[in-house]
């Protein structure tokens, strides 16, 4: 089936930002009570050894990802990571930092990662983000960060979209289910938080939507491979594949590029 890029309202400019905070709000709950991109760590560290660098550059952050389960497990006192997002949920990123004693930042200005200003360098990394892009807009962050010759590390669960469709049902209860009694966890509280989610279920009902989007959104490796053909030059190496170790029915996509010298 082919990659279907219907809407979602996080995406749309017009969306309530207050509703948009919760979600990815309670979305950061999901992200780090699971260990899905724990997975993602040995990655990432390649990254680092291949490059020498030290400072993570987040983009597309949400509420921060799963950065606040999987920062310890970077194991290095120098490394710096710093969120980013188009819509900045600065609340959560100040909480993040606090939690982290500092060890995560975040930047308050909107960062578009279609369009990152040159003075913001290092390892460029995107979790579950991918799919709010459409194909040329994916090419372009990817060239950019070929051109730029910044590394970058994409990860994403990319289930089959036939899979998505038939499973939709289910996943719509689910989903459902899941951001009504996360709301629970998902701190600092809000009056808006209680009212909008656990009294007047928009967030759960909006959530369930764009969960269903981004199933069929989502790129595969194949996908990803033709983007890449298309962009590859021979001063920077890219590496894509699939790690199955959570689940074989819904892989980890993963995607990284590093800059190369070519004597």
């Amino acid at each position: 089936m082919k990659r279907i890029h219907l809407f979602e309202f996080m995406d749309l400019k017009w969306y309530p930002n207050f509703l948009r905070k919760i979600q990815t709000k309670i979305l950061q709950v999901i992200m780090t009570g699971t260990a899905g991109f724990d997975y993602t760590v040995q990655y990432i560290k390649s990254v680092m050894e291949k490059t020498g660098k030290n400072k993570i550059i987040d983009l597309c952050s949400g509420a921060s990802g799963p950065w606040l389960r999987i920062y310890k497990k970077l194991s290095s006192e120098e490394t710096e990571i710093v969120l980013t997002d188009k819509y900045p949920n600065i609340e959560m990123f100040k909480e993040i930092k606090r939690l982290t004693h500092g060890k995560i930042d975040y930047m308050e200005k909107s960062i578009d990662a279609m369009d990152i200003p040159g003075n913001l360098t290092g390892i460029r990394t995107v979790f579950t983000g991918f799919h709010h892009f459409k194909p040329g807009g994916v090419k372009r962050i990817l060239l950019d960060a070929q051109e730029k010759r910044q590394p970058i590390c994409i990860f994403d669960y990319a289930p089959s979209r036939i899979l998505t469709v038939i499973l939709s049902p289910i996943t719509f209860i689910i989903s459902i289910l899941q951001f009504y009694f996360l709301s629970f966890f998902a701190r600092p509280f809000s009056f808006l938080q209680i009212l909008f989610t656990n009294i007047i279920p928009i967030v759960p009902l909006v959530s369930a939507w764009d969960g269903f989007v981004s199933g069929m959104r989502k790129y595969g490796k194949d996908e990803l491979a033709g983007i890449i053909r298309e962009i590859k030059t021979e001063n920077y190496e890219w590496e894509l594949g699939e790690d199955r170790n959570l689940s074989r029915m819904t892989p980890l996509v993963y995607l990284t590029g590093v800059p190369v010298n070519k004597r």
